[in-house]
């Protein structure tokens, strides 16, 4: 007999587990010592991608392999499915892993080649008590009878789904009493109009919205005062958001047109990226205590609301300047107005200085002019180029080194 096969049972079980089922089975006809192991692993992972795959043969042996299990709790099922399946199969697979005490389901549905329908799943599956872990990507909730039940459920994921109306995505997350992680990502047409999250308990959200209106009316709302992490991109029309004490870190991509209401629940954060849209207001009287690392997008933001976070941000160490669009996006800004004052985070604070996207035009010129001069305590000022031409990049990197710096241990840097 092999060394292998001599190993605990328990320690064999957590190899196999990382191993898809479909070779996970393969191990059965290695000796006897393997023969009925398989039934024991308590993952099972099925991927259904090749066009060539006999589509009969793939059912039945999630059938078989699902039904023969005898795992005391089937703590891993996910589907990574690119072929057309019937609710039917899909919906037995479900139902027989719920009742063997499901913990974790990843459900990732996206048929090519096909007029493509979300899938429907079992209501069984929204009843679930053991589950912790839910993943579902290309799933119609339209169906779902609510009230429903997940008084396990931590981590949530929702990619692709098709909701009923604005009470479905409420009326599914008020279910979720100890939800800790949340991932949105909408779909254009989703029946919502209003996207509320209200959840006390949650800590990290990550919402994607981008491509998530109805009839092109959009409205962004959020209730969640145990935050610590948040990360939002969305093409909504508006937000109303609560106050977030805890919140540490915060990446926003957004076009509101209130963002001063969204902006002013940030006052907690120690890490803040920002990408909004031109003319973005940002909130009066807010003072940032905790902010130290800022990253700025130069996209289309006006340079007002970047002056307002360097002087309203009195710990502010990391300053990063960029163009996440590289360009396509915004208009150039030709005009910018100095502030009268000189804002305590450059004199007091600021240590290193980034910006990825200089491309010299003149009001940016007159920025890391501003930036250079009145940085007292700037330790590093590292700055990369974007020319036109060989000519236009010596005279970007002349320019720049010539630059009054008001440190006078600042290394100036081109990346």
């Amino acid at each position: 007999m092999d060394r292998i096969s001599f190993l605990p049972d328990d320690f064999l079980l957590q190899i196999l587990s990382l191993l898809p089922t479909k070779d996970v089975l393969t191990t059965s006809v290695l000796s006897k010592r393997w023969q009925y192991l398989w039934k024991l692993v308590h993952k099972l992972e099925y991927t259904y991608c090749d066009r060539n795959a006999d589509h009969g043969r793939f059912v039945s042996f999630v059938d078989r392999s699902l039904l023969l299990s005898t795992a005391p709790v089937l703590e891993s099922l996910q589907f990574n499915i690119r072929r057309k399946c019937s609710d039917i199969d899909i919906g037995f697979w479900i139902r027989t892993a719920v009742k063997r005490g499901l913990r974790e389901l990843s459900f990732d549905y996206w048929p090519h080649n096909t007029i493509n329908e979300p899938s429907k799943l079992p209501q069984s599956l929204f009843t679930c008590g053991t589950l912790v872990v839910l993943k579902l990507t290309d799933v119609s909730l339209v169906d779902v009878t609510f009230p429903v039940c997940f008084q396990l459920l931590k981590t949530l994921q929702l990619s692709c789904v098709i909701y009923l109306d604005d009470e479905t995505p409420q009326k599914l997350l008020s279910s979720c009493k100890i939800l800790q992680e949340l991932d949105v990502n909408r779909v254009k047409n989703d029946n919502v109009t209003v996207f509320s999250i209200k959840v006390p308990s949650l800590q990290k959200l990550i919402f994607d919205g981008k491509w998530g209106t109805h009839d092109g009316i959009s409205e962004f709302v959020m209730n969640a005062p145990s935050l610590k992490f948040l990360e939002i991109n969305d093409c909504s029309n508006e937000c109303m958001v609560e106050k977030m004490p805890e919140l540490v870190a915060a990446n926003l991509e957004a076009i509101y047109w209130n963002t001063d209401n969204i902006l002013s629940s940030f006052t907690s954060v120690k890490r803040l990226s920002l990408c909004l849209g031109e003319q973005s207001p940002f909130p009066t009287g807010e003072i940032f205590h905790q902010l130290v690392d800022l990253e700025f997008c130069t996209c289309e933001t006006e340079w007002d609301l970047l002056m307002y976070f360097l002087k309203h941000s009195p710990k502010l160490r990391a300053l990063r300047l960029n163009d996440r669009s590289g360009g396509i996006f915004g208009a150039r800004i030709d005009h910018w107005d100095e502030p009268s004052s000189i804002p305590e985070s450059l004199m007091f604070s600021l240590e290193t200085f980034e910006w990825t996207t200089y491309r010299g035009w003149q009001v940016e010129k007159e920025l890391a002019t501003f930036i250079l001069k009145h940085s007292r305590r700037l330790k590093t000022a590292t700055i990369s180029p974007q020319p036109t031409s060989l000519e236009n990049k010596h005279r970007m990197l002349t320019e720049l080194a010539l630059l009054s710096r008001g440190s006078t241990t600042c290394q100036l840097v081109f990346g």
